[in-house]
């Protein structure tokens, strides 16, 4: 669940800190004063664009900071996107200048680390979303998601992997003979030239290695020189001044321990500096200015660099490519390959991946079933009572469809071989139609708490977030409404931004957004009411101005009913 949300400098907010809790949580405010801000902010915190428009007017930057506490339940899903602790930190910055940063837990991360943990972390839902409802393609995720079908999906896909692969490399050795051979004569090509040039690992850093020692031998030798003179050679050199160190403790060991004492340590430097002279003997015979060498090096390295570019890839990648063309030639020659035997195996993988889709397309179809109830069930609770909604889910037939199902070719792909389709008809007599084309502003937002109601539980997510979902609603329904999203709020925490009492009315904890002019300048700022001031916030919106005795009246009228 979200525990706070810190917002600073962005849009008209300033500065604004606010503890959620459990349960149903929601924000009012007049139009136009930021509540939707929140919601952006928090979008932000969770890896959506960040737009410098979001900075305050005349700040660097924009930060935002969102801390969740994680049931242990959670963990487990977490922990493939690198989250193993309870608690979990998001910091993210947008600046004017550069582009925004992101921390979890304090430590950097990529804006797309950040997505995917956010959309484990919270289900955001506003206008957008109703048009992802809408849109036909993201029906199957809606139904995946209630059905829980993630490993009949990951069985799916593995099983389409094998079979393209098995594919590809059929049309790959069938193809055309000429253009086979053209590619062919390339790939010999290249593989002679890589043959004569021989490029080894490491060999390009060793190279540029020496070719800095060939070009500064000079410098080098000098200093190795200097080196020995200071270290063994010269009358006041290091081992000599040691020597006559070492002879005085010597002469002092007899009469003090401590002498005694010093004396292994001083002979242990004598054989390190020792150690750093022949070092130093050594390297200043091992480097002299060869100019021949250093043509050699450089016309050496020119070859590796140009075939780097040739090519145009690193000097890694080259090798790897020179490994890849060697094995591509020796598959494409090879005289035990028999299409007779890769049809047979195609054959396997097809059989084997149709076998996947069909079960994963039972899965689909029963819980379509299970889900058009439930949702038909919370519709009419909703105010919608006798709406009819019907998820359809079907296979297109095609001619080279890649999964064989009595007979029948249908298309597949790593989603298996289903399309779906929510189908709705929102007044008796009409027809089922698609979602998409019959649905208005108020009944989308109702199918949309519906679909989640009915999803509730199943979808591990621990914060919702419903961005005025009460759009298009108003009176008993509004009521309603608000009774679902009390429940929903049972099984996660809720968010809800709205204008209607009826719903404010149920909130266990309660907003407002404030706009206020500090130094000639707009703010926003939020504050968690208490009971005297959800009286007076709910009076106001049940008046739509400054409440009077009768609104105040019907607010805590409001506050005392139970549903």
């Amino acid at each position: 669940m979200l525990k706070t949300l810190h917002i600073e400098n962005f849009a008209i907010v300033d500065e604004a800190n606010v503890s959620f809790d459990r349960g149903l949580n929601v924000i009012t405010g007049e139009t136009g004063v930021g509540k939707s801000l929140i919601v952006d902010a928090l979008s932000i915190a969770l890896g959506e664009r960040a737009y410098k428009d979001f900075i305050r007017d005349g700040f660097p930057n924009a930060v935002v900071n969102a801390v969740f506490e994680v049931d242990n339940s959670d963990l487990t899903k977490l922990k493939k996107v690198g989250v193993e602790t309870n608690i979990l930190t998001i910091k993210r910055e947008i600046r004017l200048q550069g582009s925004s940063k992101v921390w979890i837990n304090g430590q950097v991360r990529t804006v797309q680390e950040l997505k995917a943990l956010g959309d484990l972390l919270v289900d955001l839902h506003g206008q957008h979303e109703h048009q992802y409802l809408l849109n036909e393609e993201h029906h199957i995720d809606f139904l995946d998601q209630y059905s829980e079908t993630d490993t009949l999906k990951q069985v799916v896909a593995g099983k389409y992997k094998k079979l393209t692969t098995l594919i590809r490399e059929l049309k790959d050795r069938e193809r055309d003979e000429s253009s086979r051979n053209e590619q062919l004569q390339l790939y010999a090509f290249q593989l002679q030239e890589l043959n004569d040039v021989k490029p080894q690992v490491g060999e390009l850093d060793d190279l540029e290695k020496e070719r800095r020692v060939l070009e500064n031998a000079l410098t080098i030798s000098q200093h190795a020189q200097t080196l020995l003179q200071e270290s063994s050679e010269s009358d006041g050199s290091a081992i000599n001044r040691l020597n006559k160190i070492i002879t005085q403790l010597e002469n002092l060991s007899s009469y003090s321990e401590t002498a005694a004492a010093f004396l292994p340590e001083a002979m242990v430097a004598r054989v390190s500096i020792q150690s750093i002279a022949d070092f130093a003997a050594d390297y200043e015979k091992q480097v002299r200015s060869d100019p021949q060498r250093l043509t050699q090096v450089e016309g050496r390295l020119k070859t590796l660099n140009r075939l780097c570019q040739k090519y145009n890839r690193t000097y890694p990648e080259l090798i790897e490519y020179w490994e890849e063309i060697k094995e591509h030639l020796g598959k494409q020659n090879d005289p035990g390959w028999s299409k007779k035997e890769l049809l047979k195996t195609i054959e396997v993988a097809t059989t084997e991946y149709s076998t996947s889709c069909e079960q994963l397309s039972k899965k689909r179809t029963a819980e379509a079933v299970i889900l058009s109830n439930a949702v038909v069930h919370k519709l009419s609770y909703l105010g919608i009572p006798q709406a009819r909604f019907q998820i359809e889910v079907e296979q297109d037939n095609q001619e080279n469809g890649n999964v064989l199902l009595n007979g029948n070719r249908l298309h597949g792909d790593e989603t298996g071989m289903d399309k779906v389709t929510f189908w709705m008809q929102a007044n008796p007599g009409e027809p089922l139609r698609p979602l998409a084309r019959i649905a208005s502003g108020g009944e989308i937002s109702r199918i949309m708490l519906a679909i989640k109601s009915s999803m509730s539980g199943k979808d591990g997510i621990g914060t919702v977030i419903f961005d005025e979902i009460d759009t298009g609603i108003s009176g008993r329904i509004a009521r309603v409404v608000g009774s679902e999203l009390k429940s929903l709020g049972q099984h996660h925490q809720l968010i809800s931004i709205t204008h209607l009492p009826q719903i404010a009315g149920l909130a266990d904890s309660h907003f407002r957004v404030e706009k206020h002019y500090v130094n000639d300048r707009t703010v926003t700022r939020v504050k968690r009411l208490n009971e005297d001031e959800r009286i007076t916030e709910i009076a106001t919106l049940i008046g739509d101005g400054a409440p009077g005795d009768a609104t105040i009246e019907a607010a805590k009228e409001l506050l005392n009913q139970k549903d």
